[in-house]
């Protein structure tokens, strides 16, 4: 009888030194079998994250929401869609219902509000990031999780591509039309690209670029802007809409007195790939949203399993999507917004090897790398 108490107390110690032994083992993140890429389970708390943005009924909304779905069957995540005004009262009130309800982080579509916002979000102790422009580096908070730029690292660079194709298409009278500054930050720096690669393009002279018709928010702003450059330059040939170009600019070019003029879009939807068999369209973009949602739920992922990385920077960015052709539009379909989204721009596998969640060695610059490939890059590491 004592010999069989002795036998179990034996069992019962080495047990005891194997648990504390495998405790011990690995530097990674959890108690769970950790190896050189960290915690491969990630965390074993499923969390919620809000998602504001002004409706999810058009191409963006669909595709973030396609992505978050993708997501959810992969991490221990919940996304909570809440739909927001334009106005700073209705972004207020549905982030402070998204707050009410409990969710662990806020992935806002914009700044709107900012320092409110973040505010509001530390103080219920949630993580807050903005998907869709870059924010101000000023507004700090260990909840502030910081923006993306939406058209690369340079946005001049966008501009210059854009005249690359205007240019090679043999335009020679550019009208351009826009969102107004003070809501499309970026399109000066745009604008400025397309202007100083035309000339660096055109050393002969030949090419004229207008200067920019902006207009508000509607479609019948877009009209009055392309109705204004074709009745001021009447020799017009092509027109840079980078206002909705193809949801706004291109129906008021279909429907004007030269409805034959060449668009080059910053925009993309259903029309698309049929104006590029025409010609109608030269070239058309859009953000990549697989890589802008990866982008921020990463990070904020991390920052709810209590990871920061040590290279962090307030705004990251992705890659903006130009489509030229049949085969690159055939290309985005299949590799960009494609129904099974392990085939899209960033798979869960690709994700979780930039996250420190699963991997001890990942850098904010891997994740920067990795949401900001060209859609050239992408079909190339499905192939």
């Amino acid at each position: 009888m004592k010999y069989q108490k002795w036998g179990f107390a034996l069992v019962a110690l080495m047990l005891l030194v194997g648990v504390v032994l495998s405790g011990c083992g690995g530097n990674g993140n959890g108690a769970k079998g950790n190896g050189a890429k960290g915690n491969e389970d990630g965390s074993q708390k499923e969390y919620t994250i809000g998602v504001m943005l002004y409706n999810y009924t058009d191409f963006q909304g669909q595709q973030i929401k396609a992505y978050c779905t993708y997501l959810e069957n992969h991490f221990n995540v919940k996304f909570n869609f809440a739909t927001v005004g334009t106005s700073e009262e209705g972004h207020i009130s549905g982030l402070e219902n998204l707050l009410a309800s409990g969710v662990d982080a806020v992935i806002s579509g914009y700044d709107t509000a900012l320092e409110q916002s973040v505010s509001l979000a530390e103080e219920a102790g949630v993580y807050y990031a903005v998907a869709l422009g870059e924010v101000d580096e000023n507004v700090s908070s260990d909840y502030f999780v910081g923006g993306i730029k939406q058209f690369g690292e340079n946005p001049e660079e966008l501009g210059a591509k854009y005249a690359e194709r205007a240019y090679a298409a043999g335009v020679k009278h550019i009208g351009i039309t826009s969102f107004l500054e003070f809501a499309f930050v970026d399109a000066p720096a745009i604008i400025k690209g397309f202007n100083d690669k035309m000339k660096e393009l055109d050393t002969k002279g030949e090419v004229t670029v207008y200067p920019t018709e902006f207009h508000s928010f509607a479609p019948e702003n877009a009209v009055d802007a392309v109705t204004k450059v074709i009745s001021d330059h009447p020799e017009v040939d092509a027109i840079f809409g980078m206002g909705s170009g193809m949801d706004y600019v291109y129906p008021a070019i279909l429907n004007s007195t030269k409805p034959d003029t060449p668009l080059l879009a910053l925009g993309y939807n259903d029309t698309t790939e049929e104006g590029l068999a025409s010609g109608k369209v030269l070239m058309a973009g859009t953000n990549n949203y697989g890589q802008v949602i990866a982008n921020s739920f990463a990070q904020i992922y991390d920052r709810l399993n209590g990871k920061t990385y040590s290279d962090w920077k307030s705004n990251g960015y992705v890659n903006y999507v130009t489509l030229s052709s049949l085969e690159e539009a055939k290309d985005f379909k299949n590799y960009i917004i494609p129904e099974d989204k392990a085939n899209g721009p960033v798979t869960a596998e690709e994700l979780k090897n930039v996250m420190l969640t699963y991997n001890d060695g990942a850098t904010w610059a891997s994740l920067q790398e990795l949401t900001s490939r060209t859609l050239a890059e992408i079909k190339a590491a499905r192939n």
